[in-house]
């Protein structure tokens, strides 16, 4: 049966893909009547997605200056990287101590090697997607709603980070390839020990080089 998902809650996702690849950038100004025109959509449904990203974190909002994307800094980064370290060490935990861990490492694997593919043909957004699906693969099977929850919350505005590493960092697509590689080998073993310690190793890694884009910058 065909869901036809709410006007604004679609809106919403298209404009967090655009902020999220920077189309519009850090900090820029969303005009309403433009924002209505390139969607092709009314006020209603605009103001609806707006809010909803506002509670992703995404964009900000305040009364006579309207919305604007939310900043980007080496703070807000370190503040999303102290919390998801350990929570994506716990979900790597839980997804080897489950009875149906194999398969699981099977559906990872095979967006790792759709990265690896793109990785290989150069193309970083492709390598970038592919890692955002296997992302969600973890967090939607990790058995733990709250944890899932929380991952979720923390995805949204931590994804614009690793974007711009992807699209900048020399080196870091071919690293994660082999993290990940490394964690879902721990998953698939069900070594729940060897899959937090790696899983957490590999997000203080990422962690690292997007910091080091900040700082340079």
């Amino acid at each position: 049966m065909l869901v036809m998902r709410p006007i604004g809650l679609e809106l919403a996702d298209r404009l967090e893909d655009s902020i999220i690849r920077e189309t519009y950038a850090p900090g820029e100004k969303l005009r309403e009547l433009e924002l209505c025109a390139v969607f092709g959509v009314s006020r209603s449904p605009l103001r609806e997605a707006l809010q909803i990203l506002e509670n992703r974190g995404l964009v900000e909002r305040r009364p006579r200056f309207g919305a604007r994307v939310t900043d980007m800094s080496v703070e807000v980064l370190d503040e999303i990287s102290a919390c998801r370290i350990p929570l994506e060490g716990t979900c790597s935990r839980l997804l080897a101590g489950r009875l149906d861990h194999v398969g699981i490492a099977d559906a990872l694997d095979a967006e790792l090697s759709a990265m690896q593919q793109a990785h290989v043909s150069g193309d970083r957004e492709a390598a970038f997607d592919a890692n955002v699906r296997m992302t969600a693969l973890l967090h939607e099977n990790c058995g733990n709603s709250v944890l899932a929850k929380l991952l979720a919350q923390l995805d949204k505005p931590a994804l614009r980070y690793r974007h711009r590493a992807y699209r900048i960092a020399t080196g870091l697509v071919g690293d994660m390839i082999e993290s990940n590689r490394s964690m879902i080998s721990e998953i698939r073993a069900g070594r729940a020990d060897g899959a937090e310690k790696v899983t957490m190793a590999l997000v203080e890694r990422a962690w690292v080089t997007t910091r080091s884009l900040f700082l340079t910058d």
